[in-house]
């Protein structure tokens, strides 16, 4: 599955898988906001919105967190952390981490620049590796994005299905 593309799953499929799984996600704005903002920011970039939702769902173990990374970040794809303790970037909004995790995303899969002013602090990071630009299918994501993340684009893409069947 690429990249980027049209959504496959609706909104509503989308809020209605999430709260299957956990009816109260730790966010900081509604699950119906948070899935617009997917909507809106990944839209705008040409990149599969109900994909990048999957890919948060797998990164934040659905909202409940409980790794590096805490739910007044805003970073629903766990930018910049490493581990051991290490919480990564903080944004100051929702969409505003939504953003990043779509812009971080656009630098593994073009390299044309964001639309918008960027916001994803790895954005550069990524732009001077070998990586740039290379991952035209989710599972190209494979030990790019985490590391050593072997079947990273197959358990995003198995959470998409997973949306698309409820």
């Amino acid at each position: 599955m690429t990249i980027f593309g049209e959504p496959l799953a609706t909104k509503e499929q989308c809020v209605e898988h999430l709260l299957r799984r956990n009816p109260f996600p730790l966010l900081t704005v509604s699950p119906e906001e948070l899935v617009d903002y997917f909507y809106q920011e990944a839209m705008l970039e040409g990149i599969r919105p109900d994909i990048a939702f999957a890919q948060a769902l797998h990164e934040t173990g659905y909202f409940r967190y409980g790794g590096d990374v805490i739910p007044i970040q805003n970073n629903y794809s766990g930018l910049g952390t490493t581990g051991g303790g290490v919480k990564g970037a903080w944004f100051p909004t929702a969409q505003i981490g939504v953003r990043a995790q779509i812009q971080h995303l656009l630098a593994y899969a073009s390299d044309r620049p964001p639309k918008l002013e960027v916001v994803d602090p790895r954005y550069d990071l990524v732009k001077t590796t070998g990586n740039f630009g290379k991952a035209n299918t989710w599972t190209d994501l494979n030990g790019k994005w985490a590391v050593p993340g072997k079947t990273y684009g197959q358990m995003i893409l198995t959470i998409h299905q997973k949306i698309l069947e409820e």
